[in-house]
């Protein structure tokens, strides 16, 4: 038994450019990682996308610093400056969150340089490294690491077969859900009439950056199609991204004015999802999403991809529809089944929001991540302190 005489010192490090889901879950780490144990930092990259996190983080009392990411051999400023900073804070414990599998390629190496005793790494989504050379930095970093999490088993699948990690080493640790507020309701209320959803008109919710991988062409066929089926509804399509422009132009095109709105990114989103007749996640690849489960945990039904980690939460038919990925009309059939069946959309919408209660709650992922630690510092069982709960392993 190891009794902790002092807080071990984190580093929680990502370097996205907007705010997501793995943003999301540093959020959750820093501001849930029970303090008695853990003195937390967070490193974010400069861009202006990630300063509402830095702020918030920072009004919750958590330091923040803002590190750009190297992302070159040869800049050997960024390079000295970031084994700089990593010797400053001498954290006992690094650990990186990848938005994608060729980020913050040379922080590991540096944390070595700067002797960082302990590193974690956690994937967040599937995909490989875009050279022979990235990909062979990311298996010396995956070999480096003292634990390897993934967000869901298709990215740790993904890590065995893109880079030969050891699947006996790998941790699943899934994201997570916040249970709905009730004052949800009158707000979700009100929506439905602004976004003129009716008795016989749904109103089908997307939310999602408007990027590529989100799938949101195919969605916007598939709405074409339910169109031309005679079929009357309302799309509302939440967030932002660099194909915000291309997708608007394209759903003029369709003749889909009108019935898709494209709102923006949306601060509360609660409100949005729970006032849905369906929630659509069009993906054309994936980790664990968030929208995913914060959908789930409203009982809204769900039409989703069949892609990354979303299979490993929702079974077809039960607790969601699956539809294969880039199919424009296996999406229109659904949102057509669950709109004529209100029935299927009641007890999908059901079982989606058990499973999410039972497994993918915030206080879980958290419980998950500390266990990790404790084991990598040597402390899975210890005699806590006065007031200290005992650790767990996984």
């Amino acid at each position: 038994m190891r009794t902790p005489e002092e807080r071990v010192s984190v580093v929680l490090a990502e370097s996205g450019h907007a705010i997501g889901g793995t943003e999301r879950v540093v959020w959750e780490l820093a501001t849930r990682l029970p303090g008695h144990r853990f003195e937390v930092r967070v490193w974010l990259s400069e861009s202006p996308g990630v300063n509402d996190l830095a702020a918030a983080l920072e009004d919750k009392g958590v330091p923040v610093d803002r590190v750009p990411e190297v992302d070159s051999r040869w800049d050997w400023r960024g390079l000295l400056d970031t084994w700089r900073r990593l010797r400053r804070a001498r954290p006992r414990l690094l650990h990186v969150h990848h938005v994608w599998p060729a980020a913050d390629r040379y922080l590991t190496g540096l944390a070595e340089l700067a002797a960082i005793p302990h590193l974690v790494i956690t994937e967040h989504i599937e995909g490989r490294s875009h050279s022979p050379a990235q990909r062979a930095l990311k298996r010396r970093e995956l070999a480096r690491a003292d634990a390897v999490t993934a967000v869901c088993g298709a990215v740790a699948d993904s890590l065995v077969r893109d880079y030969g990690v050891d699947r006996a080493r790998l941790r699943v640790v899934g994201n997570g859900a916040d249970l709905p507020d009730a004052a949800e309701s009158e707000a979700a209320r009100l929506l439905r009439v602004e976004l003129g959803a009716g008795p016989q008109r749904p109103l089908w919710v997307c939310a999602a950056r408007l990027e590529e991988q989100k799938g949101h062409a195919v969605l916007l066929d598939a709405l074409a199609d339910l169109a031309r089926r005679g079929q009357d509804f309302r799309m509302a399509l939440a967030g932002e991204g660099a194909r915000r422009a291309a997708l608007e132009a394209r759903a003029a095109e369709l003749g889909l004015d009108g019935r898709v709105r494209f709102l923006g990114q949306v601060d509360e989103i609660g409100p949005l999802l729970a006032c849905a007749d369906a929630i659509v996640m069009p993906s054309l690849w994936e980790g664990l999403p968030l929208t995913l489960l914060e959908a789930l945990v409203r009982a809204r039904p769900l039409v989703a991809s069949a892609v990354g980690g979303i299979p490993e939460v929702v079974t077809h038919g039960e607790s969601g529809w699956l539809v294969p990925a880039g199919d424009p009309v296996a999406i229109a059939d659904a949102l057509e089944t669950l709109h004529r069946r209100p029935d299927l959309a009641l007890q999908l919408g059901r079982e989606g929001a058990r499973r999410v209660r039972e497994d993918y709650t915030w206080p879980r992922v958290v419980e998950r991540f500390e266990a990790v630690y404790d084991e990598v510092l040597g402390l899975a069982s210890f005699v806590p302190a006065s007031g200290a709960r005992r650790g767990r392993a996984t």
